[in-house]
């Protein structure tokens, strides 16, 4: 990254690039479990984790895992691979001061707003809140940059047009 870049870039990209490991993580995770029988993993993680099998929410989990396709789980990995490269792209492509991130950044937030606002909609918490306001702040701050950028790199229109015709003395 350039001396040039921005802090708060700097610190995006390096959100970004945790977020991209991390869904690459999971993704990895799902693709193993396509193969695998789903009651057992459960079964394995409840005793795991030490819980009951009694208690509500192992009950509910044993019984939902019968249910899970393997279709279910390869298209979850695939788009989870498809996110945690978009993360990545976007914060290695931020890092290394690609001309284009600020760009991608703005235009891959901008599209997942609209979904954030139905889910806070339909399933509100403070936390699902807080991502969208930071995710507002972030693009904000982003475009602000971008638009710097390109009134800083306007060239002043030119006073005079020279005259082809114009005979040389």
């Amino acid at each position: 990254m350039t001396r040039n870049s921005p802090l708060g870039l700097k610190l995006i990209a390096i959100a970004k690039i945790a977020q991209g490991l991390a869904l690459a993580g999971v993704a990895i995770g799902l693709f193993e479990l396509i193969h695998r029988d789903l009651d057992t993993v459960v079964k394995q993680f409840i005793q795991l984790v030490r819980i009951s099998p009694e208690k509500h929410y192992a009950a509910l989990l044993l019984e939902k895992a019968g249910l899970v396709q393997p279709s279910t789980i390869l298209h979850a990995g695939i788009g989870t691979a498809i996110y945690a490269t978009l993360m990545l792209t976007e914060g290695i492509s931020l890092w290394f001061n690609a001309w284009w991130a600020e760009y991608l950044l703005i235009v891959s937030t901008s599209l997942f707003i609209p979904e954030e606002l139905l889910t806070i909609h339909h399933h509100f918490t403070w936390l699902k809140v807080a991502v969208f306001v930071l995710n507002v702040i972030m693009l904000i701050y982003v475009t602000s940059i971008v638009v710097r950028k390109l009134n800083t790199h306007k060239k002043p229109p030119l006073l005079e047009t020279p005259s082809i015709t114009k005979p040389l003395a």
